[in-house]
C-alpha cells in the first residue's frame, strides 16, 4: 500500500482537487459510452451479459470477468463516492478543519489521484 509523506514541497491541494474531478468526469464519460443498456454485467463464459438480457459477445473469460466487474453501473457508484471524499475536503478546507482532519484527507486524496499516475497531468508532487 502506497505511503504518504507529509513533508510534501509545493502540493496545491487545489490543483489536485480539479485534477480529480477531471479524471472522475473522464471515468463517468467512459462508462456511459461502455453502457450497452441499463443494468448491472456479470461473466459467462465468454460472453458479457447484463442482467436485462443484453450480451458482449466473444470477450476472453479473464477479460470478459474484469469487465463485468468494472461495469458502468459501479463505475458511477465509485466516481459519485469519490466526489463524496472531494466535496468533503473543500467543505472542511473551507470551514476551518480540526488539527489533522484536513491533512488525513489529503493524504487520502494522494492516494486517489496515484490511480492516474499514468496521466499527462499528474504531478510528481501528488505522488505518495
Amino acid at each position: 500500500m502506497p505511503q504518504i509523506s507529509s513533508d510534501r514541497a509545493e502540493f496545491s491541494a487545489s490543483a489536485l482537487v480539479e485534477f480529480l474531478r477531471s479524471r472522475l468526469q473522464d471515468d463517468w464519460n467512459h462508462a456511459r459510452e461502455a453502457m450497452v443498456e441499463d443494468g448491472e454485467w456479470k461473466a459467462e463464459r465468454t460472453v458479457v451479459v447484463l442482467d436485462t438480457g443484453a450480451e458482449i459477445p466473444d470477450v476472453y473469460l479473464g477479460p470478459a470477468d474484469h469487465i463485468a466487474r468494472f461495469d458502468p453501473a459501479r463505475m458511477f457508484r465509485e466516481v459519485e463516492a469519490k466526489r463524496a471524499l472531494l466535496d468533503l475536503y473543500e467543505t472542511e478546507q473551507a470551514t476551518g478543519p480540526t488539527a489533522g482532519y484536513l491533512e488525513g484527507l489529503r493524504q487520502a486524496l494522494a492516494l486517489l489521484a496515484s490511480a492516474y499516475a499514468d496521466h499527462a497531468d499528474h504531478r510528481a508532487s501528488w505522488r505518495p
